[in-house]
């Protein structure tokens, strides 16, 4: 049976050291339901999203438990902003879930974002107090102006 990320382990993973400037994939998992049962986010430690998206035309989550549904996939991460092949999940038809620590501030508060479709839009928005920056908006354009054409593309 699945069981829930306990808060402390997933502080823990946020906290790992990455390289300032590569993007780094910490762990990923599922967001499951279940009738009747309060969502469950699960970490699988073979679920990579990265390498997954850059190496397959189409994002797989894998099996859900019986009984389970996936409702969306999460990935603590480096940084805020997309890797390039992310569409891929949304357009499998998960909203991506990302977890990241703020470089550059010195409280080292943890920024989320959603990935996902928005009136037949791809779009990214903010979680939570932290916002984005003008330097991460900038690069969450770029994101978006380079995914939107490919994101319309259908995958075999």
């Amino acid at each position: 049976m699945p069981r829930g990320i306990p808060a402390l382990i997933f502080a823990c993973i946020l906290t790992s050291p990455a390289a300032a400037d590569e993007l780094k994939e910490i762990a990923c998992g599922r967001s499951l339901e279940k009738a009747g049962a309060p969502p469950q986010m699960v970490l699988d430690q073979s679920l990579h999203v990265m390498d997954q998206t850059r190496s397959a035309a189409k994002f797989d989550p894998g099996l859900a438990p019986p009984g389970y549904s996936i409702k969306s996939i999460f990935c603590a991460r480096s940084d805020i902003v997309p890797a390039p092949s992310d569409y891929k999940v949304v357009q499998a038809g998960y909203p991506l879930m990302i977890f990241a620590r703020d470089k550059q501030d010195r409280t080292n508060r943890t920024r989320i974002a959603v990935l996902e479709m928005s009136d037949g839009q791809l779009r990214l928005r903010s979680v939570g107090e932290g916002g984005f920056t003008p330097e991460m908006v900038s690069r969450i354009r770029s994101f978006l102006d380079t995914s939107l054409p490919e994101f319309g593309k259908v995958t075999r």
